[in-house]
C-alpha cells in the first residue's frame, strides 16, 4: 500500500535496498547486536542518565535505530541470507529464510513482483510522470486518495492506511464517468479488488488504481 501511494505520485521515487522484497526491521533484543554510534551513544544515555531500564530504551531503538535499514541484503535462505560466506558487520533479521531474493522471484504474488508492476506502470502510463496532483481526501484520517490528470488521463489512486475496513465513493469525489474507468492494479488479488465498483469499501491496507482514458 504504501509503495503504491508513493510510485504513482509526481516525482522519482527511489527504492531502498530490500523494500522491494518486504525485508522488515531485524527486531534486535540485545544492545550488543547494534553496530551505529548514535543508537549506541542514544542508548548509554537513555539507561544511564535518564534512568531507563535496558527494555525501554531497546524499544526506542527498535523504532528510531538507523542500523535497522542497514542489515545485509537477504538474497536466499542460507547462513548469512546468502549475503558473505564470513561474518557479516552486524546480523540479518530472524526473518530471512521466509524473506529473501530468491523466494520473492519464485513467488508471482510477492511483494519484489507487486513492484515491478508498479515501475512498468510509470513507464507505460504519461500520467504518472507529466500529469498534476490533487488530493481528494485531505481531511479524512484514514483514507490517502488522489487524482493524477493530463489532457488525455486520469488516475486515481486510493489507498487505506488504516488496520479497519474504510468506506469509498467515488462519485461523490469524481465528476469522472466512472463508466469510462477500469481498476489497473491492486495490491488485493481477487475479483472484489479489480472490479470497477464506484463506492464499497477499501480493506486494511488496501490499494486500489483506477484509470480513465488511453
Amino acid at each position: 500500500m504504501l509503495a503504491t501511494s508513493l510510485h504513482l505520485m509526481q516525482g522519482t521515487p527511489y527504492i531502498y535496498q530490500g523494500e522491494e522484497l518486504g525485508m522488515t526491521n531485524p527486531g534486535f533484543t540485545e544492545i550488543s547486536q547494534y553496530r551505529d554510534v548514535e543508537s549506541l551513544n542514544m542508548y548509554r544515555i537513555l539507561t544511564e542518565t535518564q534512568g531507563m531500564s535496558s527494555q525501554q530504551a531497546l524499544a526506542i531503538l527498535a523504532q528510531r535505530s538507523r542500523d535497522n535499514s542497514r542489515t545485509p541484503m537477504q538474497w536466499d535462505n542460507s547462513a548469512h541470507a546468502g549475503f558473505t560466506a564470513g561474518e557479516p558487520w552486524i546480523d540479518v533479521a530472524e526473518n530471512y529464510p521466509q524473506i529473501n531474493a530468491a523466494q520473492a522471484l519464485a513467488d508471482d504474488q510477492s511483494v519484489f513482483h507487486y513492484y515491478r508492476q508498479l515501475i512498468a506502470m510509470r513507464k507505460q502510463l504519461g500520467v504518472i510522470v507529466d500529469g498534476d496532483y490533487t488530493d481528494l481526501l485531505p481531511a479524512d484520517p484514514a483514507l490517502h486518495v488522489y487524482r493524477r490528470q493530463t489532457q488525455h488521463q486520469t488516475l486515481i489512486c486510493l489507498n487505506n492506511y488504516s488496520a479497519e475496513p474504510a468506506e469509498f465513493s467515488l462519485q461523490a469525489l469524481s465528476s469522472l464517468d466512472l463508466s469510462q474507468g477500469q481498476v489497473v492494479l491492486s495490491n488485493y488479488d481477487d475479483e472484489t479488488a479489480l472490479q470497477p465498483a464506484a463506492t464499497g469499501s477499501l480493506r486494511p491496507y488496501e490499494s486500489r488504481v483506477w484509470l480513465f482514458g488511453h
